[in-house]
């Protein structure tokens, strides 16, 4: 084989090497973010039902606030995971049942332009245990 026809298979091969290489590793790097943003999700999911646990087993919305927000400021934050914060409470007697949403502000590990930080949202429904037998 002569030798410029060798430098041209070379050439054609480090060309689709780098071309391969410059699709890979962006999809990569979206699967990382992708993984990232599922696991926080999940997290805030729990934290929002655990949240809601400990506010039904309180005897009226204002103490269900505060042990509500008591409980997400145990949430361990990080450089992923920015904050938790309540977002809302909803202590309902009539249909027996309180309602917690909480939100999540996850920066990605991988900043791309349109996506540097999400906000994930979660709500939970626990039926209240805590509520005093009618007379």
């Amino acid at each position: 084989m002569p030798i410029r026809k060798r430098r041209r298979v070379r050439a054609q091969t480090l060309i689709e090497a780098i071309a391969g290489f410059a699709v890979i590793i962006p999809l990569a790097l979206m699967a990382l973010d992708l993984t990232v943003l599922v696991t926080t999700s999940q997290s805030n999911e729990q934290w929002a039902e655990l949240a809601a646990r400990s506010a039904a087993s309180q005897a009226n919305a204002q103490n269900a606030r505060l042990t509500a927000e008591s409980c997400l400021a145990k949430a361990k934050t990080s450089n992923i995971v920015q904050s938790v914060a309540l977002e809302g409470v909803d202590y309902d007697l009539g249909k027996g049942q309180v309602t917690i949403k909480t939100k999540m502000l996850v920066n990605m590990p991988v900043p791309f332009p349109f996506l540097s930080q999400v906000e994930c949202h979660a709500r939970a429904i626990q039926p209240i245990v805590a509520t005093p037998a009618p007379l």
